[in-house]
């Protein structure tokens, strides 16, 4: 949605696309296909930039995305969810984010550049759920993106 709002619930992340990162990569929840936590095999198969293709051949991010992150910087906008929000590397202003810092769907609530009056958004992190915790915060969108 060109514009979220938050329905007052979160809406649990589907397996698949959750959102899209700033080059057009999508981005999957913490689960592996079966809907078990990513464990070391699938952990092992990420490559260099931190992504890997599933058994159908489609490239996508379970984690930080190390291309984005390394050339915009860790502050950077690096995507959206399909609820709208948007997500962040893991640091603020060159500051790393803290987990207590964000709510249980890896977010928080505060001016940005690029939303200088302030707006809700997420941010990855290094530990699950690495990109979004307990689910979409804002409505999602699903035919936002396309397969």
């Amino acid at each position: 949605p060109a514009c979220p709002y938050w329905p007052g619930y979160s809406t649990p992340t589907p397996l698949g696309p959750i959102g899209v990162s700033v080059e057009g990569v999508p981005f999957y929840n913490q689960y592996a296909g079966g809907g078990a936590l990513l464990g070391n095999d699938e952990l092992d198969s990420f490559d260099q930039f931190n992504g890997h293709a599933d058994p159908m051949r489609k490239y996508h991010y379970h984690k930080e995305p190390w291309w984005i992150t390394q050339n915009l910087g860790k502050s950077a906008l690096i995507g959206y969810l399909l609820d709208g929000f948007p997500v962040y590397g893991p640091q603020d202003n060159g500051v790393w984010v803290q987990p207590w810092q964000l709510d249980g769907n890896n977010g928080h609530t505060h001016p940005t550049a690029e939303y200088p009056q302030g707006i809700y958004h997420y941010h990855v992190t290094d530990k699950p759920p690495y990109i979004n915790g307990g689910g979409f915060t804002g409505a999602p969108g699903y035919a936002t993106l396309l397969p």
